[in-house]
């Protein structure tokens, strides 16, 4: 991921010692940077369960406070791939009364969806709800509902995505450790590069935020700011691929 060693360091079999390796993982957790470039005419966006369920104040247990606050940079982001025709696409949860279209194991784990032990109210996750403050250009953005974390799981995504030509997925959304992690992995294992917001995704425990975006600066992603991503869209800054169009306005969509 990005983190080259001069040839007078490399080490030779046998010389590589738990503190040296240590000191390597705890930098490269810190400081890893992937190797590609970001070239807005073969990215898309994914907008991953900003739904009423996570970002309404107080509605019901799953609410994350953070993806709330986060609505204003997450809306800009959309808006600035709207104005460069970067595909946006939104995922959501959007199941059947019965529940029968479900990830099983969501019912067999601690947070069932559909049956929280401390909510009383109408049922939850039947439809789609995304934030009104990010609503979706209905008929021109695509929608996917998923039946479980990961957006590629038994959804067209991956189809969307190839018909796109796209080669760049970049990731926004809740929860950070849940969805917006296992879409990371998936778009990961399919081949995609993978683009992550660091103060785009979100959760409920700054902990275990950090912990993730850790592993996926690491391994699987190039883990950004909102505004380095905007910049590099856009053509500029060191990770914008080079030789792409440099853009002083946007687009018109």
């Amino acid at each position: 991921m990005g983190n080259k060693v001069s040839e007078s360091r490399k080490k030779k079999p046998g010389e590589f010692t738990a503190e040296y390796l240590a000191e390597k993982a705890k930098r490269e957790y810190a400081n890893g940077i992937a190797s590609f470039k970001i070239d807005s005419k073969k990215s898309a966006l994914i907008v991953v369960d900003m739904i009423e369920e996570f970002t309404k104040p107080g509605y019901c247990p799953s609410w994350i406070p953070e993806a709330t606050k986060q609505l204003p940079r997450v809306r800009e982001l959309i808006e600035v791939c709207r104005g460069l025709n970067v595909p946006v696409i939104y995922t959501c949860y959007a199941f059947h009364p019965s529940f029968v279209d479900m990830n099983p194991y969501f019912r067999a784990g601690w947070t069932p969806l559909d049956n929280f032990d401390d909510y009383d109210g109408p049922p939850l996750f039947l439809k789609e709800s995304i934030d009104p403050s990010i609503k979706p250009r209905y008929g021109k953005d695509v929608i996917i509902a998923k039946p479980s974390y990961g957006a590629f799981t038994n959804t067209s995504l991956d189809y969307v995505l190839k018909n796109l030509a796209v080669d760049t997925v970049i990731i926004c959304g809740t929860m950070t450790n849940y969805c917006c992690g296992a879409t990371a992995r998936d778009a990961h294992a399919r081949g995609y590069k993978v683009v992550f917001g660091s103060d785009v995704n979100s959760t409920d425990d700054p902990q275990i935020q950090e912990a993730e975006l850790k592993t996926l600066r690491r391994g699987i992603a190039l883990v950004l700011t909102k505004d380095e991503m905007l910049e590099a869209l856009q053509g500029f800054g060191e990770y914008a691929e080079k030789g792409a169009e440099r853009l002083s306005t946007l687009r018109q969509s």
